[in-house]
């Protein structure tokens, strides 16, 4: 028999926890006014969480709260107020991106539950495993995670922990908590909770200089997620969390799509051979917001059918199409195949600003509020349109209503069932007891004696009667017992007295008993590190190439270190390592392989096997990108450089990982300089300083997306690049797996700066080199090596600008930081 998984409901404010809740909610997640990867959506203040925490436990619901941004040093002392406050209100778990947090919480000594949020990119079961025996309760997967691959971690007799997945909503088109393209093109970090949503805009994809057609212009932006034709199999997995995404959503579609699924996961696990979907289920999650439906990557890589290139935005159900248009009276002319009232919103195909709301419609000039398929009909719209357009209902004016009504009446829907007991015994005070179902109990004794009855005595059927009005609260009686002796009277005002009284002590038992003590002074407590005086040593100069032309030029140029990339050339293995461990070593310089940033189960056994050979071959370590291949190259023994993918942003995520025995931490580039000089004293420290910041890694790709069948592999003898609306060119590079990365459209490069860089007191400044043309390697690495120098005291003519090895180029994030 399957297991019920746990229904988890998005609360962007109150009205939508309630709509989450009464509709069937079994846990709810929400935000703070600060530090929550939604800063857009209403959140809550301090006290407004933990009202929100008491209603939801009121109604048998449990209560996360996201703290899932990347935390400044100056907000930590915030955050952790934050943490203390939710474990003493009782928040059932804390949802966290940044991984400096956790030791906040045991420093606290407190018990809140700690989940790790998608924004930490855990994609593989070494990674599960690291936060498993970090005591993690619950990690929420990747999106990109196929469900073969779920049903191994679960399998995984060495994993004992919660795997949460997203089941409906809007996704990233790339890894979360790996994208910057937001952060770097407008200052907005989606690490921040400021995401401005680039993925939603027009691009032209371009090959070799050259605009390539494509079907629509919207080519980073995916349809939504939809699973309810494969639920079963999800249920199946024993995935512990399905997630509904949404905080940024109106608490009507929270109420539908809750209700939905919370029918549609009963019907399975009632009777799973009669598992099924109705017509008017799917119109309903249709009508409430789609861009289409995708079951995403659950399957393997779905392609083209992940991506809605034409409109990205609600496109909503269609209900008929344009069959002439009066530029004179401004009136579309409208063929119905489905039903529209006045107060619908509609939108036109093809036309992404055209929604409007429906104040009039005519039928042979007569004004009408309601018009049914096979009827055409007039209705004004200001915008020209084409004849054969289709047009969408984007709102259902009644069906919002309707949901609306979910959370906004005073009674509510959702009830929890209580037992009562009462007796009523002459010469003895009368009893109460009522208990829920779970177990929570309150007796009651009336300070009034039952008396013998005077005239008519009180019958069972009127005390039951007074005792069932439980009116306005979230109880409902499953069943009550009367014990009554004969011919004795129990005043009505004292029934209605005890039971009110009940019921206000079982709410207060029913919110009390998740609350923890609370520990005064803990500010006292805890450890914020010292600032350390800064290195005056000279920082090493790091390259990352990608080939053995990139790092003999890199060496040539002055490079210390060199990282090598080696997984764009699987194929040469060992000999190319070999090579250029040789090469770097004769040199007298360090070199580490590099490993990506995205390792699948299944492409484990080759990274261990470049982790093996830089043992054997003599490499000075390794580079990794993610918690798993963390994991795997410190059980070998191998050093280990924390590369930027792990977005270490403060003093306490720097102490974390220096804990855990990196031998070197790259900082994560959305940090400022002012910002690097509080984390850099601490330990080994790196920035990288020069090359293009690649904005996003997704695991679909556009070109191959294009492709009806087999992808041809244009990417081995093409240049592909995107262009946004202001002619702004984001080159494209393809990987072994047919991931996709997107690059900055303009260089970094830090030069004239590199003494404001060496001032915070970096251990080593790096330049990425993978995407410089081999032959300017040697001049950009020559740049920085003299520029590192005459910091030191070196004598060194011909000073270089940015200019000079650059068209365009940025700053990055090193002076304006991000939000």
């Amino acid at each position: 028999m399957s297991i019920k998984p746990e229904l988890l409901a998005p609360a962007g404010n109150t009205e939508s926890l309630i709509a989450a809740v009464e509709n069937g909610a079994d846990a709810v997640y929400f935000g703070a006014d600060i530090l929550s990867a939604r800063q857009f959506a209403g959140n809550f203040t301090l006290n407004g969480i933990m009202d929100a925490i008491d209603y939801a436990h009121l109604n048998g619901v449990k209560a996360y709260v996201t703290v899932n941004t990347l935390v400044k040093d100056r907000e930590m002392e915030n955050a952790v107020n934050l943490l203390y406050h939710l474990d003493e209100y009782g928040a059932d778990a804390v949802i966290v991106q940044d991984i400096g947090l956790l030791p906040k919480i045991n420093e606290l000594s407190i018990k809140l539950p700690v989940h790790a949020s998608t924004q930490m990119t855990i994609h593989n079961s070494d990674g599960v495993k690291f936060f498993n025996e970090l005591g993690v309760k619950r990690v929420v997967l990747a999106r990109e995670i196929s469900l073969d691959e779920i049903i191994e971690i679960k399998h995984n007799p060495e994993i004992n922990i919660e795997i949460e997945t997203f089941i409906h909503g809007a996704l990233c088109i790339a890894y979360s908590g790996q994208c910057l393209f937001s952060s770097i093109i407008g200052g907005r970090s989606g690490n921040r909770g400021y995401c401005a949503q680039p993925c939603r805009k027009k691009y032209k994809l371009c090959a070799n200089g050259h605009t390539v057609k494509t079907n629509g212009d919207y080519l980073l932006s995916p349809k939504d997620l939809n699973t309810t034709g494969i639920l079963p199999q999800l249920i199946d997995a024993s995935i512990d969390s399905f997630k509904i995404e949404g905080r940024m959503k109106r608490p009507e579609y929270v109420a539908g799509v809750v209700r939905i699924y919370r029918r549609l996961i009963d019907r399975y696990i009632e009777e799973p051979s009669k598992y099924y979907v109705t017509k008017d289920e799917s119109m309903l999650l249709a009508q409430l917001f789609n861009r289409g439906f995708t079951s995403s990557y659950f399957f393997g890589k779905p392609r083209n059918d992940l991506m809605s290139r034409k409109r990205p935005y609600n496109r909503g159900i269609p209900i008929g199409v344009v069959v002439g248009y009066d530029r004179k009276l401004r009136f579309m002319r409208v063929y119905l195949t489905g039903e529209l009232n006045t107060g619908d919103g509609i939108g036109i195909e093809g036309a992404v600003e055209t929604g409007e709301i429906v104040y009039r419609m005519y039928e042979d000039n007569r004004i009408i509020n309601h018009a049914g398929a096979g009827m055409t009909i007039n209705i004004p719209f200001e915008t020209n349109v084409h004849k054969g357009s289709s047009v969408y209902k984007t709102l259902d004016k009644a069906l919002m209503e309707s949901l609306k009504k979910t959370f906004t009446s005073p009674v509510p829907i959702k009830k929890v069932l209580v037992t009562i007991t009462a007796k009523a015994v002459k010469g003895e005070p009368f009893e109460f007891i009522i208990k829920d179902t779970d177990l929570n109990t309150v007796r009651l004794e009336s300070e009034y004696v039952v008396e013998r009855a005077t005239k008519n005595p009180t019958t069972i059927s009127q005390i039951k009667q007074q005792l069932v009005k439980l009116g306005n609260t979230v109880f409902d009686v499953f069943s009550i017992d009367v014990e009554l002796e004969d011919d004795i009277f129990v005043p009505v005002s004292l029934l209605n007295n005890i039971r009110k009284d009940a019921i206000s002590r079982l709410n207060e038992i029913r919110i009390a008993k998740w609350r923890r003590s609370s520990n005064a002074g803990y500010t006292t407590m805890l450890s914020f590190p010292e600032t350390e005086e800064k290195s005056t040593e000279k920082p090493v100069l790091t390259v990352s190439v990608d080939s053995l032309e990139g790092m003999h030029n890199a060496i040539f140029g002055g490079a210390d270190v060199i990282y090598f990339d080696n997984t764009c050339r699987l194929l040469e293995g060992e000999t190319h390592l070999k090579d250029a461990t040789k090469h770097v070593q004769e040199a007298g310089r360090q070199i580490y392989f590099d490993t990506p940033r995205i390792v699948s189960d299944s492409k484990m056994d080759m990274i261990e096997e470049i982790f093996h050979m830089a043992g054997t071959l003599g490499a000075d370590g390794v580079v990794v990108s993610n918690a798993g291949t963390f994991k795997r190259a410190k059980k070998m023994g191998l050093e280990v450089i924390l590369d930027s993918p792990f977005n270490v942003f403060n003093q306490s995520s720097f102490d974390f990982w220096n804990e855990q025995g990196a031998r070197m931490i790259v900082l994560s580039p959305e940090l400022t300089l002012d910002e690097i000089g509080q984390i850099a004293p601490l330990g080994a420290t790196e920035c990288i300083v020069h090359g293009r910041l690649e904005l996003m890694e997704m695991e679909h790709c556009i070109v191959g997306g294009m492709y009806e069948g087999a992808c041809p592999a244009p990417c081995k003898d093409n240049k592909f690049e995107l262009m946004d609306e202001k002619k702004y060119v984001f080159p494209l590079k393809m990987d072994v797996d047919c991931r996709m990365h997107v690059l900055n459209s303009k260089m970094l490069c830090m030069l004239e700066n590199v003494p404001k860089i060496v001032e915070t007191g970096v251990s080593s400044i790096r330049i990425d080199a993978k995407a410089i043309d081999c032959k300017n390697v040697e001049t950009v690495v020559q740049s920085y090596r003299d520029a590192i120098d005459r910091c030191f005291g070196a004598c060194k003519k011909n000073i270089v600008t940015c200019k000079d090895l650059t068209r365009e180029y940025t700053k990055g994030h090193y002076f304006r930081g991000v939000q």
